[in-house]
């Protein structure tokens, strides 16, 4: 997996576009070192996967947020993010979304960039 990023200082967004496999070693670590420079900039976060395959298992998404971040630093868990996802890794995403909100973790999953701009910019005062 590479990826890019870019910043919109206007929206107060850290955009990350993904290409080529998701696996969990890269996407754990990419994801600390981006949710890091999220919290310290005060932005919120865009990972756009949909260049990306994903073989990260269900399992692993549910502990996702314990496993990788907590012990790294639990304010990881409120950078508000969403995932742009391409149409077969939609399940997977949605999960992801379901376990995340389930743990008060603001993570909104989009097949469209717009909409995942519009979702993280229509209530600014929530990281």
């Amino acid at each position: 997996m590479t990826y890019i990023t870019e910043i919109n200082e206007n929206n107060k967004l850290l955009i990350v576009r993904t290409t080529g496999d998701l696996r969990t070693k890269e996407l754990s670590e990419m994801g600390v070192l981006m949710r890091l420079q999220a919290h310290d900039f005060n932005y919120k976060l865009i990972f756009d996967y949909r260049l990306s395959k994903n073989y990260i298992s269900i399992t692993e998404a549910y502990y996702w947020f314990s496993d990788y971040y907590d012990s790294v630093d639990l304010k990881l868990r409120q950078i508000r993010a969403a995932i742009i996802s391409n149409e077969n890794d939609m399940d997977f995403f949605s999960f992801l979304e379901t376990t995340c909100t389930n743990n008060n973790i603001p993570i909104k999953i989009f097949l469209d960039e717009e909409m995942a701009l519009k979702w993280l910019i229509k209530n600014p005062s929530i990281n």
